[in-house]
């Protein structure tokens, strides 16, 4: 990870933050190298190519649950009836810390979500 993750990664409070968020930017580094990782709009994200508006996906954190944020909604819609334990606001799936389950249908899917944005590994 290149320094600006590390020092976002160092200014999060809890360790659950933390954790969450090494977790999934290594999940995604080593399964999608392509992918570019920067901090947009105050967060990790992955840029499937070289702007927002061609797809992204990143991740944040709240007091009670984590982000992940798609740039497709109809993914996200797609995954509703699969994750009935999380809730959804605009463009992201609201996970609690502790639900693995959920977390792992997530990154199970993600790999449909990169298909349909055309990435290529």
């Amino acid at each position: 990870m290149n320094t600006i993750i590390e020092e976002y990664i160092n200014k999060l409070n809890r360790e659950e933050e933390k954790n969450i968020i090494i977790d999934f930017l290594n999940f995604i580094i080593e399964k999608y190298p392509k992918l570019k990782l920067k901090i947009s709009y105050s967060i990790p994200m992955f840029l499937i190519n070289n702007k927002m508006k061609e797809g992204y996906i990143g991740i944040s954190t709240a007091k009670e649950h984590f982000s992940i944020h798609f740039s497709d909604e109809e993914f996200i819609l797609g995954l509703k009836q699969k994750l009935i334990k999380c809730k959804f606001g605009k463009r992201c799936i609201k996970i609690k810390y502790n639900d693995d389950e959920s977390f792992n249908i997530v990154k199970e899917n993600i790999k449909d979500f990169l298909i349909k944005n055309h990435y290529t590994n």
